[in-house]
């Protein structure tokens, strides 16, 4: 239904009223808010203060709960002097180990807390703490050290090396025991040192050293004393063998006994202390090592020529037990000083071997009368073949030595001087080179006595054809075989064997001249000869012939006579020459078919048969 202009006036006239009554009502809601805004402000500026004033109150009373709790801490600190002195001063082995222990860490907990206050006031605590701790540090320290000791009673060695069973390590019950107090000791009471308080620091290290390094030296004491009786007391009429001393059990005892070592302080210790504690620990036995070294070296100067071999037994023995603890331990040069003097007189030997060679053979006054093998040249080999014995630490030497330099006296000085040798040399190749040298200055002596003394050609080549074959079999029959044949010096020994052999057929040479006829016959007899007939003598040609069968019959007989009359020691060496002298059957042989018919039988003495009859008398 349609609206009225008037009602609709109406209806605006009533919306306009309940506006500006709404708009009045705005307006006064309006005045309020600002006027409560500004009385919010007022209310705030009047809290502030109050809200600063409670922070601040509640920041004291948290400083003054926070102080009052560490007073209260401070407080049981200053009194933990009195809670564990009692269990402190009455040692570990009353209280037990477990308690002990958790009082001394106790007390250093407190010790670090109550010197981080830095309280003035506190400093008596400090003090009776310090006191306190040290008097717990040194009660563990000697219980440490007792422990070590109970499981360091010096053993045999020799029973572990005959028996080949590996030197005693700490059983499983007191390496725990002394893991523990060894642990408590480098990390509780060894941190807790500061600069004021530096005697409480541990001396586990030290302790450890010293207990196992006595128990070290003690149970090896009984072999250094005994190398250095045996070597002092030895026959030094006689060389010295290898064996003779007891360096080898002794180097294998250092070996064991420090390599067991080495496993307990692995077992003990953090790794980055391990070379250093095996250092001090084995410092005590190296010394007493060292100092028995020198008294060997002082015993091996004096009488050098018989007992150079001490020194190179020493150097190989315990170079290898050297090589084989350092790549254990990573200690590569714990014996390199103790074995300097005993290297250097082992260097020098060389030179006196050779010089004590040329004086002997120098001195020597007769040859056997029999020319078998002089006792001069059994002497030299036997000395060879002794220096193949300890071939490793001979060729070290050589190299360090250098080729040649054996010639002229060993000087230290020189030594340390030297720049640098050849370090690509092969010692064995030098050692090569020092035998042969030695065998050649020898046989040159023997040949020259030989010569002077045997005024008989064929019985001096025998004198050095047995000397010779000696030397042969002296090598073959030792180590010399493997290091001659580096050098070439076997075929420098052939050389002297087949000059010695020359000269003892120089007068069978002669023989066989006689059975030489070609310059003796006729034009009309080599004709016949060729034709396959006997040969027509002329009276010249038989008389020649008859005196050359003459002539081979009388030296024939003496050299036979001689032959059997020659001593050989050596089967080898009379079935050698027996061969070399054979040699006259089949020109003989030749000799006879040609001529016997032609001659009278008186002029002929042997048949073919008969002369190798009387040859093969003589193997």
């Amino acid at each position: 239904m349609a609206v009225l202009p008037e009602e609709e006036a109406a209806e605006v006239e009533v919306l306009n009223e309940r506006l500006k009554k709404m708009t009045g009502i705005t307006d006064k809601i309006s005045r309020s808010l600002t006027k409560l805004s500004g009385s919010a402000q007022q209310v705030e500026m009047s809290v502030q203060p109050i809200l600063k004033q409670t922070g601040s109150l509640t920041a004291l009373a948290g400083n003054i709960n926070s102080g009052i709790r560490e007073i209260d801490k401070t407080m049981k600190l200053l009194d933990l002097v009195k809670r564990e002195e009692n269990t402190i001063r009455k040692g570990p082995q009353v209280v037990g180990l477990p308690d002990y222990l958790d009082s001394v860490k106790c007390l250093s907990e407190g010790l670090a807390a109550l010197q981080s206050t830095g309280l003035k006031s506190a400093e008596k605590a400090v003090k009776e703490m310090t006191l306190l701790l040290k008097t717990g540090s040194v009660q563990l320290e000697d219980q440490f050290k007792k422990t070590l000791a109970q499981e360091s009673t010096p053993c045999e060695p020799l029973h572990f090396i005959t028996k080949k069973l590996p030197f005693p390590t700490f059983t499983p019950e007191k390496l725990k025991t002394i893991a523990v107090i060894n642990e408590f000791l480098s990390s509780t009471i060894g941190t807790t040192a500061t600069s004021q308080t530096q005697q409480v620091q541990s001396s586990a290290i030290n302790i450890y050293a010293d207990v196992r390094g006595t128990y070290i030296s003690s149970s090896l004491s009984s072999l250094s004393q005994g190398c250095v009786n045996t070597a002092t007391r030895r026959n030094t009429a006689v060389p010295y063998e290898k064996g003779d001393n007891g360096i080898s059990h002794y180097a294998q005892a250092l070996e064991g006994i420090f390599s067991a070592e080495y496993d307990n302080i692995q077992r003990l210790f953090k790794p980055n202390l391990w070379l250093k504690v095996y250092t001090q620990t084995t410092q005590q036995a190296l010394t007493v090592f060292s100092n028995t070294v020198r008294q060997l070296n002082k015993h091996i100067v004096s009488f050098m020529i018989t007992d150079c071999y001490l020194a190179f037994d020493v150097i190989e023995c315990v170079t290898a037990t050297a090589t084989r603890l350092g790549t254990k331990t990573g200690e590569k040069n714990e014996f390199v000083e103790a074995l300097k003097p005993i290297r250097q007189t082992a260097s020098a030997s060389f030179y006196e071997i050779l010089e004590d060679l040329k004086r002997k053979g120098t001195s020597m006054a007769s040859v056997p009368l029999d020319a078998t093998v002089s006792d001069y040249t059994q002497a030299n080999m036997a000395r060879l073949r002794r220096l193949t014995d300890y071939q490793t630490a001979v060729a070290g030497l050589l190299i360090s030595l250098g080729d040649k330099n054996w010639n002229s006296p060993y000087s230290p000085t020189l030594a340390a001087n030297q720049q640098s040798f050849d370090v690509g040399a092969d010692g064995n190749v030098l050692l090569a080179n020092y035998c042969m040298e030695c065998i050649d200055r020898m046989l040159e002596i023997i040949e020259a006595k030989g010569k002077m003394y045997i005024k008989k050609q064929q019985l001096c080549a025998v004198f050095m054809v047995n000397n010779v074959a000696y030397v042969e079999t002296s090598i073959k029959r030792g180590g010399l075989v493997g290091v001659l044949s580096l050098g070439g010096g076997i075929a420098k020994v052939e050389k002297w064997r087949k000059k010695a052999v020359e000269e003892y057929m120089v007068p069978w040479k002669e023989a066989a001249g006689y059975l030489l006829d070609m310059t003796y016959t006729s034009k009309a007899a080599i004709t016949v000869a060729a034709s396959g007939s006997k040969p027509s003598l002329t009276s010249k040609d038989k008389e020649a012939i008859k005196e050359k069968f003459k002539n081979f019959n009388t030296l024939f007989d003496t050299l036979i006579s001689q032959h059997k009359s020659y001593v050989f020691p050596d089967k080898e060496v009379k079935a050698m020459l027996f061969k070399e002298i054979t040699f006259i059957s089949p020109l003989y042989g030749r000799f006879w078919d040609k001529y016997h018919e032609v001659v009278k039988d008186k002029h002929v003495k042997y048949d073919v048969t008969a002369l190798q009859s009387v040859l093969a008398s003589c193997q």
